[in-house]
């Protein structure tokens, strides 16, 4: 039996300059393990009955705190997932920067993100696909500044997260600006650069749509403009002695629940639907990583 508690949604959204305690309370529902699942998890990680999980904190509607609880789609996939394989779900909110190094180091199983899957990410990280994603410019509604193309960045000041995809596509972008230089600041978390972008210090930020979309809620003095890349995202898998096990273990989780319509649940309770994906995807070293259209 699946049950399910709901709980408001506060307008405060949370600042986030370091990686925040464990925290044990979740809003979302609760499903029940999967033997067939279960069977595929690593030995290390059955016998400790921990899967140890990485959520950075890009924000609503995606990951966030809120009073004592962590909150978001990827708390609940995280928490779900972890279920379904008969596991307790450890779950650290972290700046997204120290994601994929903290799986480098051990620390996470298994990392989420909304990661492109790059070339460049999988020389050091294996992925699972769960969800798809674009990036769009979040300004502000009076400054003029409506930009569509990575091109129209030039001569302006812009900011993305630390980290991100979204970051390193300015910053290519920058570089073919020429005389007419485009600034580029990295932020911790989204929260810090929608500061950033309402004080001035600069006039635009590539955020992912879902991320926009929240902001502009809050705010409605901010506006998103055009639409940038955009393609499938993944959970990060550790790389090590557990990853082959792991990564099969996630991708049946994945599948279990989105036959179940619990990953569906998931993602409407958090107004994140418009990124469900119906097939999940491996990606590990020597993978061709998706094509994406930035």
């Amino acid at each position: 039996m699946k049950v399910f508690s709901f709980r408001l949604l506060c307008l405060a959204a949370t600042m986030a300059t370091g990686a925040f305690s464990i925290t044990t309370s979740y809003a979302q529902m609760t499903v029940a393990k999967v033997d067939a699942v279960a069977a595929l998890v690593p030995p290390a990680i059955k016998d400790a009955g921990v899967l140890r999980i990485a959520v950075p904190d890009i924000g609503k509607p995606l990951a966030y705190k809120e009073g004592g609880s962590l909150k978001g789609m990827d708390v609940e996939l995280a928490n779900a997932v972890a279920q379904t394989m008969g596991l307790k779900a450890e779950i650290s909110l972290i700046p997204f920067s120290a994601a994929l190094t903290g799986l480098q180091a051990n620390k996470f199983d298994i990392s989420y993100g909304e990661f492109y899957v790059t070339a460049e990410r999988l020389k050091t990280a294996d992925f699972v696909s769960n969800w798809q994603d674009y990036s769009t410019y979040l300004v502000k509604k009076t400054s003029g500044f409506s930009p569509k193309v990575l091109a129209d960045i030039c001569g302006h000041k812009m900011g993305a997260m630390a980290g991100s995809a979204e970051l390193a596509t300015l910053k290519t972008a920058a570089d073919k600006c020429g005389s007419n230089a485009a600034t580029i600041s990295a932020f911790p978390s989204i929260n810090n650069a929608v500061l950033a972008l309402n004080s001035g210090r600069v006039d635009g930020v590539l955020i992912n749509r879902g991320g926009a979309q929240e902001s502009i809620r809050l705010d409605q003095g901010l506006d998103a403009s055009g639409a940038i890349g955009g393609g499938p995202t993944a959970t990060a898998v550790a790389r090590n002695d557990n990853s082959a096990q792991l990564l099969e273990a996630l991708k049946g989780a994945y599948e279990h629940l989105i036959t179940s319509g619990d990953y569906a649940k998931i993602l409407n309770n958090n107004d994140t639907a418009y990124g469900a994906v119906k097939t999940i995807e491996v990606y590990k070293e020597g993978s061709t990583p998706p094509t994406y259209s930035f």
